[in-house]
């Protein structure tokens, strides 16, 4: 582990440290001392686990969103009279047996509103939040966290409807560039509910559009495989290889000893590697990842002209001006985990301010939610009745070695296909 990403661990440590000095309060009034009621959010996430060190930004910008609003500072609808809000954090220590503890133990401190970090989780405690009437912002997005719609919200496009609009892309490209025949697709991965739900998503495509792909296989490893000598050798000779996993380790090691053997197949993801890109290219270079294509759902650092993404860095930079420039390298967490949370904070606040703090339930929430929206970089993102997913819209980023940095090669926004 180099010094970056020691910093990074060291990080989670302090959010560890922060965590221990919170007070744990729920929706109190003040009683005419003057405190502030105060609206408990939960916060589900990794922060001693193997994911800790890409998750420290995405829990630090929560607190920092969070720390906004409370100061009327951030965009968006502003929070009632004597209110605010106040995280508390969940270690899920990346163990799935630490889910359902985790959620009933935010429950039992009056959180009405918890965010999920990762989509195992929020499938696990699905159930227990409808019956709970709980509602769960999901920022890593699968089909079975928003099918049927229930009280877990989906911040992100499903992953498995996200890889389709990457297809698409190379479709569209394969065509335009004048290469004969069909590009040739694989995939690689873990198999874990991300990894298959990827798959599928490239499975379903490719079978549907039979004429413009040929679809060589899909090649699943237990979660933790860091050594890939068969699935290089499945994929070599391949056009387009997708690698799916929910972290930086299993694209890094296959990328890596692919280029190694000699593979010269371009890589691509739906979002999940963006969020890791640092570690991806400290551990294998730039060059070993030149033209790897995946979409976003909140955009990227390099989008300088979009306001919000300008908005998110200086949250970044005010807050943390030590770590900032490690964080942006670090990828997509800070950036799009504080994006996804001003939204799903904002919905707060709005329902808030609808039915009164004394009001304020998880159902009061979910009923708001359905209506309440707002945009970002001019795309409209809200829930409805019937969808549990912000947008229908993702914009595609290719890795460019030359310049080190993802550029946006998409017109701005484009509609996700769901077949």
């Amino acid at each position: 582990m180099n010094l970056r990403w020691k910093r990074l661990a060291v990080c989670s440590l302090l959010v560890i440290a922060l965590v221990a000095t919170l007070g744990v309060v729920g929706c109190g009034d003040d009683n005419g001392n003057g405190k502030k009621k105060k609206i408990l959010i939960g916060n589900m996430t990794d922060l001693t686990g193997v994911a800790a060190p890409a998750l420290a930004p995405m829990s630090a910008g929560l607190h920092d969103m969070v720390a906004e609003i409370n100061a009327g500072e951030a965009p968006g609808p502003k929070l009632p009279e004597g209110v605010e809000l106040e995280v508390i954090d969940y270690d899920t220590a990346f163990n799935s047996s630490r889910f359902i503890p985790g959620y009933e133990w935010l429950k039992g401190r009056g959180c009405q509103v918890i965010v999920s970090v990762f989509n195992d989780c929020s499938e696990a405690i699905k159930v227990s939040a409808n019956k709970d009437k709980i509602a769960v912002l999901g920022q890593a997005t699968t089909i079975p966290m928003v099918e049927p719609p229930g009280y877990v919200f989906g911040y992100s496009v499903p992953t498995r409807w996200a890889i389709k609009l990457v297809l698409e892309w190379i479709g569209e490209q394969w065509i335009a560039d004048g290469k004969p025949g069909k590009p040739v697709i694989a995939t690689v991965g873990w198999n874990d509910a991300w990894g298959k739900d990827n798959a599928q998503g490239a499975e379903e495509y490719c079978a549907a559009h039979s004429d413009k792909f040929d679809y060589k296989g899909t090649y699943l490893a237990p979660v933790g495989t860091g050594m890939w000598s068969a699935e290089v050798a499945q994929t070599m000779g391949v056009d387009y290889v997708q690698t799916c996993a929910n972290g930086a380790t299993m694209p890094a090691s296959y990328i890596g000893q692919y280029r190694n053997a000699g593979g010269t197949a371009i890589t691509f993801d739906s979002e999940s590697v963006s969020a890791y890109a640092g570690y991806v290219v400290d551990t294998i270079g730039w060059d070993a990842v030149n033209g790897h294509i995946n979409c976003q759902t909140w955009g990227w650092w390099g989008l300088t002209q979009w306001p919000e993404v300008e908005y998110v860095r200086h949250v970044l930079e005010k807050y943390h001006p030590k770590e900032a420039a490690e964080w942006i390298h670090a990828g997509m967490g800070y950036m799009g985990g504080a994006a996804m949370q001003l939204f799903g904070l904002q919905t707060v606040v709005s329902a808030l301010n609808a039915v009164g703090v004394d009001n304020f339930t998880g159902e009061t929430y979910y009923n708001h939610a359905l209506t309440y929206s707002a945009e970002w970089a001019g795309d409209p993102r809200g829930f409805t009745a019937d969808s549990r997913v912000v947008t229908n819209d993702m914009i595609i980023l290719e890795w460019n070695a030359n310049q080190e940095d993802l550029i946006m090669v998409s017109d701005g926004w484009l509609p996700v296909p769901h077949e």
